[in-house]
């Protein structure tokens, strides 16, 4: 069974956006294209497995303040890349061949020779770079299970006495004709398997040692995975990394306390909160570094968030009735799956206060029987808090907002309790969109 996550969270928390602005391209700053790929498949795939988890946290924790560093050249690689998988048959290592071949390319200036020189080229120079980190990471102790796999299969490869020779050359010396024949059938025969494992290596290496800075740089933690089947979660210092100087919150959920009742103001910071939190529980159930100063977090099974809901035109539904299908939606995943984290950002809002009052009181109360996992639910209704008061496992909590010298102030800091601030009205006359409807009118006199 995989982690349960669907398009519409996928949209919420900005993983992926195709114009830049989103999780993936924050620790994208990988040296090569199959680093990139390894990156986003490795974002891609959340996980409920404590052991998958664990091991990739490990592996990008093991590189976290260490000197080590892939030399690699991004434009070298995807050269090797093109020169392993070319299409023009391998060079004879006989003298024959070798002299025929070498005597064409210097009178034709052949262009599959020089592409299968370079790739030799290329590949020699990645061979010594690895050659160099392989003698570095030996020296370390302690290594996660897929950097000693990563040990031992560059351990495999410099134990063979062809590459042991190949390293012991001088790097600027000429191959000459034979030599790039020999290599060229070494390289794309012998060991052309080996080769595409080693670069398979080199990738996800460059995705580890990439996602492993993010950590100092922004000032990330590794998640703690605490082994209990109740929800569990205990942040300090959260914050949204794609917002500038972003005010951090503590976050504390607990088995007794599993639902959240979050109210305040337009503004004062709720959906950023919630996404925060999405994103945090998502990066630690891809084993990745989280924006805060540290988090235990027991697994969950799946993350569902409707935080920005779009109307469905298409087929004419209303943003009420999309709230609803919605809704329907993550309670059938509920009777499905149990133990998931789910976030509801501004519950019914397409509808009328008072079936907006109704439909969220239902639903909180249908939510408040349900132990094994975790709801956010943001609204404006603050109304419905007096009936909800009466179940002893939600928590309120509210982001404040005030009003100086004319002005909403927020501090976009959480607090318990119930929001008692409407700066909505407030916000509209501040506009002076009546006057400007008014002049209107008055031109048209």
């Amino acid at each position: 069974m995989v982690f349960e996550i669907d398009r519409q969270t996928i949209k919420d928390l900005d993983l992926f956006n195709e114009d830049g602005a989103s999780v993936y391209s924050f620790f994208n700053n990988v040296k090569t294209i199959g680093g990139r790929k390894k990156l986003k498949e490795l974002l891609e795939t959340p996980s409920f497995d404590l052991e998958i988890l664990t091991s990739r946290r490990d592996s990008i924790k093991f590189f976290n303040g260490k000197a080590l560093e892939l030399k690699v050249n991004k434009n070298e690689l995807d050269l090797i890349e093109h020169y392993l998988a070319f299409n023009v048959g391998p060079l004879k290592p006989n003298v024959i061949d070798a002299y025929v071949k070498g005597i064409q390319y210097q009178y034709s200036a052949n262009k599959d020779y020089y592409t299968i020189s370079q790739g030799i080229a290329d590949t020699r120079k990645l061979l010594k770079i690895l050659a160099d980190f392989y003698e570095e990471l030996s020296k370390e102790a302690d290594l996660p299970l897929p950097i000693n796999i990563m040990l031992n299969a560059f351990a495999e490869l410099f134990a063979k006495k062809t590459i042991q020779k190949l390293l012991q050359m001088d790097p600027k010396k000429r191959l000459g004709y034979l030599g790039t024949s020999y290599y060229d059938n070494l390289f794309r025969t012998v060991e052309l398997n080996t080769l595409k494992d080693i670069l398979k290596v080199v990738y996800e290496l460059d995705a580890y040692i990439t996602a492993s800075k993010v950590v100092n740089d922004n000032d990330f933690c590794f998640p703690e995975y605490i082994e209990n089947d109740l929800p569990y979660v205990n942040i300090t210092g959260l914050y949204h990394p794609c917002i500038k100087n972003a005010v951090t919150n503590d976050v504390l959920i607990q088995k007794d306390k599993n639902i959240c009742f979050l109210t305040g103001a337009n503004m004062a910071g709720k959906s950023s909160y919630l996404k925060a939190l999405g994103l945090a529980v998502y990066l630690a159930h891809v084993g990745f570094p989280v924006p805060a100063i540290s988090m235990q977090t027991s697994v969950f099974k799946g993350l569902i968030t409707t935080i920005n809901l779009s109307d469905n035109i298409s087929s004419g539904y209303s943003h009420y009735f999309s709230e609803v299908k919605r809704l329907k939606k993550v309670a059938e995943k509920i009777a499905e799956q149990d133990n998931l984290f789910i976030i509801f950002d501004e519950l019914f809002k397409g509808t009328n206060v008072k079936d907006a009052y109704n439909a969220s009181l239902a639903t909180i109360t249908a939510l408040s029987k349900i132990k094994n996992s975790v709801f956010l639910i943001s609204t404006h209704i603050v109304e419905i808090a007096t009936e909800l008061r009466l179940f002893e496992n939600i928590d309120f909590k509210y982001f404040d907002s005030k009003i100086e010298n004319g002005k909403p102030v927020f501090d976009f800091k959480l607090r318990d309790g119930v929001s008692s601030e409407t700066l909505g009205y407030f916000i509209f006359k501040g506009e002076g969109i009546v006057q400007l409807l008014e002049q209107g009118a008055i031109k048209q006199k």
